[in-house]
C-alpha cells in the first residue's frame, strides 16, 4: 500500500465534496417527494375497516371525504387504544346515564362516541335535547328516538356542506320517513303513521322523490335540531309561523294559501265540497272507463269475427276504396294537431309526477322526467303544452264563430236522442243479437262523445290548471274548499282523460283491426267512400243522392 501524501489527501477530500453535491441538492429540492406520512388511524382500521356500505366499520375513502375526515379515531372514541381488547374507564353521572340508555334501547353500536358530539356541537346538542326529538332521552321511552346517525347517516360518511345537493335533501326526507313510516315504531312512539304517506303523495313529497333541488324536505318546513311539536306556538308550521314558512318559497303567501299544505288528503280538509268532488270524480272515472273498456272489448271481438270469416257486410265495391271525399278542412286538422300534441306532452310530463307518490314508481318517474331535464324542465314543457291546448280551444271557438257568421255552422255534432238508441243497437249488433248495424250520420255517438268530452276536459283542466299555476294569486280571494277541489279535479280528470285517450280513442281511430295501423284522416282530412259507407252509412247515402259534393280524386 502506497503511503498517503498531502497531495493525495487533498484530491480525496475534493472528490468526496464533489460526489456529495448531488445528494445535498436533492435533499434541498422542494420538489422532491416527501417521506410517507404514517396514517394515524391505521391501527384502528386494521380491525375496523369496511369494504361495503352495509358492512360494520369504516370505509377509509368515504371517511376521508366526509366532514370528519381530518379527525383521528380517538378524537371521538375517547379512551380507546389500539390494538384491542379495550379497557375503558367507567363513566359517571349524566354521561353514564346517556350511554346506558343508548345501549339499552340499542340506539347505537358505539354509544360512548355520542358523548364526543357535544365537544364540537354543544349548541346543537342543547337544541336536540330541548326539542321534541330529544324527549325520549329524558322519558321512559319504549323505543329509541332520533340520534345523530339516524338523521345524518353514518358519522364516518357525513358529506361536507359544499357537497350537499338534492340527493342529500332526499336522503334526509327518507330518514325522517324511516321512523314516521314504520307502523310498529309509530305505535310505540305515539306517532301518526299517515304523516309519511301523505307527504309522499303531496306535491312537495313527489318533487323531493324525483330529485327536485327546489322542493322543501321535512326539515325545510318543520326545522331541524330545534324542532318542536306542530301545536307549539314556536313551531314554524303553527299559526302565523306557517304562513311565513310558506312565504320563504311562495312570495306573498297568505293564511289561506298556507292552509292548503297539510299532512292529510285534500278531500279530508273539513269541508264537504272537496269530499263530494272526490267521490263524484272517482265514480265518474271508474264508470266511464269501465263502460268504454267493455265497449272496446265487444267491438274488438266483432272485428276479429269479421276478419276470420273473410267477408264484408253488404255489397262490396272495390272502386270505393280508391275514391275519397274531404271530411276535415285544414283548420280542423290544425286544431287537432295542436290538441293532440298538447295533450300527449301534458301526459308525458304530468303522469310521472302523479305516479311519484308511490314508492314503487319513484325510480321510473325520476328516469322519465330526466328526459325533459328533470322535474322542473318537465314543468316548463307541461306549461307550454297547456298553452298549446288553450290555443287549440280558442282557435276552434273562433272557427265556429266564423262559420256561424257565414250561416255554415253544422249541427251534426250536437247530441240527439237517436244517439242513445244507436249506442244500444250497435252494441247488440256487435254481440250478434241484431243483424243490421245502425246507420250513422256524419258523426256517430262515439265521435260525439269524444268531441264534447274535450269541451268538458278543457273547462276542467284549464280552469284548475290556472289555479295550480298561480296558487298564491288565487288564494287571495278564492275560498279554501275551492282551492282544495281544484287539486282533486285536476288529478282525477287528467287520469280519466289520458286513459280514455290511449285506450278508447286510439282504438276507435287507429288500432281497430279494420283500420290498423291508423286512419289517415287526421293527416289528410280525407275519407274513402268505402270507409264512409261502413262507418257513416247515412252520410254515404246522402252523398249518393247528391246532397253533398261529389268525391274528389286521391
Amino acid at each position: 500500500m502506497l503511503p498517503r501524501t498531502p497531495t493525495m489527501r487533498a484530491l480525496s477530500l475534493l472528490a468526496a465534496l464533489l460526489l456529495s453535491v448531488p445528494f445535498a441538492s436533492r435533499a434541498a429540492d422542494p420538489k422532491a417527494p416527501p417521506a410517507a406520512k404514517a396514517e394515524p388511524n391505521q391501527a384502528c382500521l386494521d380491525c375496523h375497516e369496511a369494504a361495503k356500505p352495509d358492512e360494520p366499520g369504516v370505509r377509509p375513502a368515504e371517511f376521508g371525504k366526509s366532514v370528519h375526515g381530518g379527525f383521528t379515531c380517538t378524537d371521538c372514541h375517547a379512551g380507546y387504544e389500539a390494538p384491542g381488547p379495550h379497557d375503558l374507564p367507567a363513566l359517571e353521572g349524566a354521561d353514564a346515564a346517556l350511554v346506558k340508555k343508548l345501549t339499552d334501547l340499542q340506539a347505537s353500536t358505539a354509544p360512548r362516541a355520542y358523548l364526543a358530539c357535544g365537544t364540537c356541537h354543544a349548541d346543537v346538542v342543547e337544541q336536540v335535547q330541548a326539542s321534541i326529538h330529544g324527549r325520549w332521552l329524558k322519558s321512559a321511552s319504549r323505543v329509541a328516538g332520533p340520534t345523530c346517525a339516524k338523521c345524518h347517516g353514518s358519522v364516518h360518511e357525513i358529506q361536507k356542506l359544499e357537497t350537499r345537493s338534492k340527493v342529500a335533501s332526499r336522503a334526509i326526507s327518507t330518514r325522517c320517513q324511516s321512523c314516521h313510516d314504520d307502523p310498529k315504531f309509530a305505535e310505540a312512539a305515539g306517532l301518526k303513521p299517515e304523516v309519511a304517506v301523505t307527504f309522499r303523495d303531496s306535491i312537495h313529497g313527489r318533487l323531493v322523490s324525483v330529485g327536485s333541488d327546489r322542493a322543501p324536505s321535512c326539515a325545510d318546513c318543520h326545522g331541524s335540531h330545534a324542532i318542536v311539536a306542530k301545536t307549539d306556538p314556536a313551531s314554524p308550521v303553527a299559526g302565523a309561523g306557517k304562513t311565513k314558512t310558506c312565504a320563504r318559497c311562495h312570495e306573498g303567501a297568505s293564511d289561506n294559501f298556507a292552509a292548503l299544505i297539510s299532512h292529510r288528503p285534500p278531500w279530508e280538509g273539513g269541508h264537504k265540497v272537496p269530499h263530494i268532488v272526490h267521490v263524484a270524480f272517482s265514480w265518474l272515472a271508474a264508470l266511464t272507463l269501465l263502460f268504454f273498456a267493455i265497449h272496446v272489448l265487444i267491438d274488438f271481438g266483432h272485428e276479429l269475427r269479421l276478419k276470420f270469416r273473410k267477408k264484408e257486410e253488404g255489397h262490396h265495391d272495390p272502386s270505393l276504396a280508391e275514391r275519397y271525399v274531404q271530411r276535415f278542412d285544414i283548420h280542423q286538422r290544425v286544431q287537432h294537431w295542436f290538441m293532440l300534441t298538447g295533450v300527449i306532452l301534458l301526459g308525458l310530463t304530468g303522469w310521472p309526477l302523479r305516479g311519484a307518490g308511490s314508492p314503487e314508481a319513484v325510480e321510473t318517474s325520476r328516469k322519465f322526467l330526466a328526459v325533459f331535464g328533470g322535474p322542473h324542465g318537465a314543468a316548463l314543457v307541461h306549461r307550454i303544452a297547456a298553452v298549446m291546448i288553450i290555443v287549440s280551444g280558442l282557435y276552434h271557438l273562433l272557427y265556429l264563430v266564423i262559420l256561424a257568421s257565414r250561416k255554415k255552422l253544422p249541427m251534426s255534432m250536437v247530441p240527439i236522442p237517436k244517439d242513445a238508441f244507436d249506442m244500444r243497437d250497435n252494441l247488440l249488433y256487435m254481440m250478434g243479437v241484431r243483424k243490421e248495424r245502425p246507420r250513422f250520420g256524419r258523426y256517430s255517438y262515439l265521435e260525439k262523445f269524444d268531441y264534447w268530452a274535450v269541451f268538458w276536459g278543457m273547462i276542467m283542466m284549464v280552469g284548475t290548471g290556472f289555479v295550480l299555476w298561480f296558487p298564491v294569486f288565487f288564494a287571495q280571494f278564492a275560498p279554501h274548499w275551492l282551492l282544495t277541489s281544484t287539486q282533486i279535479v285536476h288529478g282525477e280528470e287528467a287520469t280519466l282523460a289520458l286513459l280514455f285517450l290511449f285506450v278508447v280513442h286510439f282504438y276507435n281511430a287507429h288500432l281497430k283491426p279494420s283500420i290498423f295501423p291508423m286512419s289517415w284522416t287526421w293527416l289528410t282530412g280525407k275519407i274513402s267512400l268505402e270507409q264512409m259507407k261502413h262507418e257513416h252509412q247515412a252520410e254515404y247515402e246522402q252523398l249518393q243522392e247528391g246532397r253533398r259534393d261529389k268525391p274528389s280524386g286521391r
